[in-house]
């Protein structure tokens, strides 16, 4: 399924996937200035703003490279499973990233947020969105 957006002259008028549209969707309601749905082996599968003003490709690289060491963390200090990382800047932004499943396979919902900016309602109800579309394309 896809969605134009053309309420919004700013937005290109382009046909959108679901994730993108839901990303779209929450930097919008977060102020955030990008986010990006990685796969478990890093690599983006749905960013928004398109383009972004960063790198999506390495951020997904650098998200499952920080996946990777939580597992390795969890594993040795027998530490529950772990659903959000977040890394501070020393502007006061922030990169939050979500880890989730949906119908078994993990991902990463990553965002990019302002200094003072709260996320977790709002990411929390993106990865709803997320894993509800997905199931959705599964079946």
């Amino acid at each position: 399924m896809t969605i134009t957006l053309d309420e919004n002259p700013v937005i290109d008028q382009r046909e959108y996937s679901t994730f993108e549209e839901i990303l779209i969707r929450l930097n919008a309601e977060g102020k955030f200035t990008a986010s990006v749905l990685v796969s478990q082996d890093g690599l983006p599968i749905a960013s928004a703003p398109t383009p972004s003003p960063l790198d999506t490709e390495i951020m997904a690289a650098m998200v499952a490279m920080v996946k990777d060491f939580i597992l390795q963390t969890q594993e040795r200090l027998g530490l529950a499973e772990v659903d959000e990382v977040s890394m501070v800047v020393g502007d006061r932004s922030r990169l939050v990233c979500r880890y989730f499943s949906a119908d078994h396979q993990p991902f990463v919902l990553a965002v990019f947020a302002p200094p003072n900016i709260s996320y977790r309602r709002l990411t929390t109800h993106a990865v709803r969105e997320i894993q509800a579309a997905w199931e959705n394309s599964s079946a």
